[in-house]
């Protein structure tokens, strides 16, 4: 499995200690027995994403497939470049990938006019409408796309006991509408935090309000800090912009596990996770009124909202653990292998 991370001893000791989640890809090597070529193990120094880094790592990946049933690439940015070079190399290990967000303006053209998705065998969506997208826009056959629910490390992402206070917590910066959100609560009797860094995509857009208002405070917040500000907060509300794949999943899944009433923009990428008035609320894109009466429905009735934060917690640990997901995600890579033997 191409991970794009640092699976190195610190990062299995931060997990060890409960300092951070588990990632899947450490269930998958544990569990599994799936074999981690993470950054650790590639030259450089560099921690983070880039072109090179993409370039080194599928080069490393070129040179171990030989030894392998099956490649597993997490996501687009080694997917499709991998694909390409097994492509002109001739090489028909079966490989498995990761689509975050297939329909972005750089990646589309690649699998569109290259038809990169030829060096792949499968490739896993979290957003139906993604899947759809792929096959209606991009020319993917629907035989090679699956649906996989993504996860949140419900040991992790547990409730704490703490005391609710009258706190909204919003996270993450990718394609987040925090210019609604502030439109929503700027004169709400209650404080937000926006915890606008993404540990998952730095470099992620979002619309950011021209200026905060006073009861707002924002910054990054680590798992840690991010885990102890859900526990605290009555309600955690994840706004966002329009878009065709699952913005905002990490996120809500996290916030759901901590048993909160989670307040979701009901976009067309982020559809079938959140079911309105069971385990969370759903509200239109842009819309600041319809916003803030959801959240301030939340606030003022503390019975409701912990009876959506339980319904909540249940369907994660029913459906969206890490376990389950690296269930999942072994379970293609064994089909394809099994399929790989039976064909030899």
């Amino acid at each position: 499995m191409l991970v794009s991370a640092v699976a190195d001893a610190g990062l299995r000791r931060d997990v060890a200690d409960g300092l951070r989640p588990r990632p899947e890809y450490l269930v998958l090597e544990a569990d599994h027995g799936v074999e981690l070529l993470d950054w650790s193990r590639l030259p450089g120094s560099s921690r983070g994403r880039s072109g090179w880094r993409s370039a080194v790592h599928v080069a490393a990946a070129l040179r171990a497939l030989d030894h392998h049933e099956v490649v597993f690439s997490d996501g687009e940015h080694v997917g499709i470049p991998l694909a390409l070079a097994m492509r002109a190399l001739g090489i028909t290990t079966p490989h498995l990938v990761l689509g975050h967000h297939l329909t972005t303006r750089r990646k589309a053209p690649l699998i569109r006019n290259l038809a990169a998705h030829q060096g792949m065998t499968r490739i896993l969506v979290h957003s139906s409408r993604q899947r759809e997208l792929a096959h209606e826009e991009l020319g993917i056959p629907a035989a090679k796309l699956d649906f996989v629910p993504y996860y949140a490390d419900s040991e992790f992402w547990s409730p704490t006991g703490a005391a609710e206070e009258p706190l909204v917590v919003a996270a993450g910066r990718e394609h987040r509408d925090y210019a609604t959100l502030a439109k929503a609560c700027a004169d709400l009797q209650a404080s937000v935090f926006v915890a606008a860094g993404s540990i998952h995509s730095p470099a992620a857009n979002s619309a950011d309000p021209v200026e905060w208002p006073a009861n707002f405070d924002h910054g990054f917040a680590d798992y840690r800090k991010l885990r102890d500000l859900y526990a605290r907060a009555s309600v955690v509300v994840v706004p966002l912009m329009e878009t065709d794949f699952q913005a905002g999943v990490t996120t809500v899944l996290e916030a759901m596990a901590m048993g909160k009433a989670v307040v979701v923009t009901a976009t067309k990428g982020q559809s079938g996770l959140v079911h309105d008035g069971l385990t969370g609320i759903t509200v239109p894109p842009g819309d600041a009124a319809e916003l803030r009466d959801a959240i301030k429905y939340l606030l003022d009735n503390p019975s409701e909202r912990h009876r959506i934060g339980r319904s909540a917690r249940e369907a994660v640990i029913d459906g969206y653990s890490v376990e389950a997901y690296a269930e999942r995600l072994a379970g293609h890579l064994a089909d394809l292998a099994e399929k790989k033997r039976v064909a030899a």
